[in-house]
């Protein structure tokens, strides 16, 4: 007996601007994320969703709403009253398929050259130290204006780099780690993530533990996608404290 195929249809729409009727392979991919997204109890909304999905099997249609642009980049599926939370991926896997009229918008925007980057444009936000298995790996997370934002977007690539104090110099045999290229702009995205890893020889374990606890005088350098110098912001764990004060304060 020939099996009945389950005739289906998804259509996504982006705040009611753009429309797209997904291939059957992209509407596999976008139920099948959709079916295994984590039911979440959550208070609070989430304001206007930017996508509206129709799904439609054999003529029954179901809305699903969507969420795919949060900072920490995992999206929320809101079906009926009940929300559910995807991981990194598949919110990754959905904003590949989904339309974009935001971006469309955005190549119509007027963009100056990147030339310097200040901490009007950057807030550096969190610096962490891990030391061991004879490297130390540092991380630094920053916020960036929507003015760098479209510069940034605009040049592609750039550049962070992270500068030694003296003392972590000498053990390091380094004045500063090597050029390590910054996260990708994207999405409309204002956080992003520096992981520097910095192998380090011979260093006892008193050392690496020095290492982990000596926080000042660290510098990060910003470059542009031919590796010029735009910006450097200096001992980075003291903007940290000032930004965490300034936070504190608002609260």
């Amino acid at each position: 007996m020939n099996e009945v195929k389950e005739i289906i249809e998804v259509t996504v729409i982006q705040k009611k601007d753009k429309e797209k009727k997904l291939q059957e392979s992209e509407a596999n991919v976008v139920i099948d994320i959709i079916d295994k997204a984590e039911k979440q109890e959550i208070t609070g909304s989430f304001g206007e969703p930017e996508y509206e999905i129709q799904i439609s099997r054999d003529g029954k249609k179901e809305t699903y709403y969507a969420w795919l642009r949060g900072e920490d980049r995992k999206g929320w599926i809101q079906h009926k009253k009940a929300m559910y939370m995807l991981n990194k991926k598949d919110t990754e896997k959905l904003l590949a398929i989904f339309p974009n009229v935001s971006k469309q918008k955005e190549d119509e925007i007027q963009v100056g050259p990147l030339t310097e980057v200040t901490k009007k444009d950057l807030q550096i936000t969190a610096f962490h130290i891990k030391a061991g298995d004879q490297k130390v790996n540092y991380t630094v997370r920053y916020t960036i204006s929507q003015s760098l934002y479209n510069k940034l977007e605009k040049e592609q690539e750039y550049y962070l780099q992270v500068i030694f104090p003296e003392k972590v110099q000498k053990l390091i045999g380094a004045k500063e780690s090597e050029k390590i290229s910054g996260e990708k702009i994207k999405e409309g995205y204002k956080q992003y993530e520096l992981h520097a890893t910095v192998p380090i020889q011979g260093a006892s374990e008193s050392q690496l533990k020095s290492l982990e606890t000596y926080y000042e005088n660290y510098d990060l350098k910003i470059l542009n996608s031919k590796q010029e110098k735009i910006g450097v912001f200096q001992n980075i764990i003291q903007i940290v404290k000032e930004y965490g004060e300034k936070m504190n304060l608002q609260r």
